[in-house]
């Protein structure tokens, strides 16, 4: 009697239908957030704030992760469905390529990002980037990141070969970054890309710590800060001493406005409670001009938006290293490459990790959220519009 077990199918359930439902669960799930928030910033940056300025990045960098979401998203969906059984060589080719090209695109503009912060708040005499030539970099960097990641047409695609499990032979077909033997063109293609990779992480985090250390944010510093106030509030009024005399500023008209203290207490009489200080001055004390306050109102935007910058880049960094792990691994680690030898929870890891850059696309609108308040005023709006929209139709 002929056996008709289909070794590749008990392969599948054994080491990785579990894997392949959990991750394309929480793909789908994550495909849909990136969606929904990207497409929101696009909305909001591209057609409802007016003014950019600070933010003129924020909506191409949504636009680079929307498109991330998606590719991202059939790839990997794709991958589980067809683990060892993958049906299109273009489908392949294409997908891998886009794999490699959207994602280093975002990280080329986040090099943009870093250089256009740096001479913005570390350099402020220098010629600041202007629109055009915001525009030609971002052209230059999706051209350069187009030019290196082109080979992958030609040298991804399926692979067919003949496995050994369970003591039987199977026939597996994968999708894989390359399909010709190692070779020494393909090491330094990818050693290229690894490369580049670090160099731009590094390029970026460089930029951005003088940064930092100009806008001077420091977390310690900020729980000082409020430590300090904390203790400040607690502390009982001292009526005894000459630092409780209240201050009224006189609002007048002329060039003369007066300073009159008013004594609280009689503990210190060599204080004139009738007298008046008066200053040659053509504005009220503690009076802000206009140019004044729009100058700190920019100034504190300034700082929000280049903070919001860095939780961007830091997100990114962290969502690339374990990556970056893997990927390194699998070539210094010989079985981690062979889908069948390794141990079901070695794929769950390593899986897992490899993929975990998809939330570096998913992230970002969330962040913007927080740090951006034209934006949260701007998305409210939007929901609500929607909100009333839908409930209009439902009504009909």
């Amino acid at each position: 009697m002929a056996n008709n077990t289909d070794y590749v199918q008990v392969l599948w359930e054994l080491k990785y239908s579990d894997l392949a439902l959990s991750s394309t669960i929480l793909i789908i799930i994550g495909c849909i957030v990136g969606i929904i928030g990207n497409g929101s910033v696009i909305i909001c940056y591209f057609f409802r704030i007016q003014e950019r300025g600070e933010r003129y990045f924020i909506p191409v960098l949504a636009v680079v992760d929307l498109v991330a979401c998606i590719t991202s998203s059939i790839f990997y969906v794709m991958d589980n469905t067809f683990f060892f059984s993958y049906p299109h060589d273009l489908m392949c080719r294409i997908l891998t390529f886009l794999q490699l090209l959207v994602p280093a695109t975002s990280a080329s503009l986040l090099v943009i990002i870093s250089v256009q912060r740096y001479l913005l708040v570390c350099k402020p005499h220098v010629p600041k980037m202007t629109l055009r030539l915001k525009r030609i970099s971002i052209g230059v960097a999706c051209l350069f990141t187009l030019s290196y990641s082109a080979p992958m047409l030609a040298i991804s695609g399926i692979k067919t070969s003949n496995e050994t499990f369970q003591n039987h032979t199977i026939q597996i077909t994968v999708c894989k970054f390359s399909t010709a033997e190692t070779s020494a063109k393909i090491t330094v293609y990818f050693g290229f890309l690894l490369l580049l990779t670090i160099i731009s992480t590094l390029i970026t985090i460089g930029l951005f710590i003088p940064v930092l250390k100009t806008i001077k944010l420091s977390l310690l510093g900020k729980f000082r800060n409020w430590r300090k106030s904390s203790k400040h509030r607690k502390k009982p009024p001292n009526t005894d001493s000459a630092s409780t005399k209240d201050i009224e500023l006189g609002k007048y008209v002329g060039k003369n406005p007066e300073i009159q203290i008013l004594e609280k207490s009689s503990s210190n009489p060599s204080i004139d409670t009738s007298s008046t200080l008066r200053g040659d001055i053509n504005k009220p004390v503690n009076t802000l001009t206009t140019e004044d306050s729009e100058r700190i109102k920019k100034e504190k935007a300034t700082r929000r938006i280049t903070i919001m910058f860095f939780v961007i880049i830091v997100a990114y960094v962290l969502s690339y290293i374990p990556a970056l792990i893997i990927l390194i691994l699998v070539y210094a680690v010989g079985d981690l490459n062979n889908f069948i030898s390794i141990s079901r929870e070695a794929a769950f890891v390593c899986t897992y990790l490899a993929r975990f850059v998809f939330l570096n696309h998913i992230v970002n609108p969330f962040i913007y959220s927080y740090f951006d308040e034209k934006f949260r005023t701007e998305l409210r709006k939007l929901f609500t519009q929607v909100n009333e929209y839908w409930m209009v139709q439902n009504d009909k």
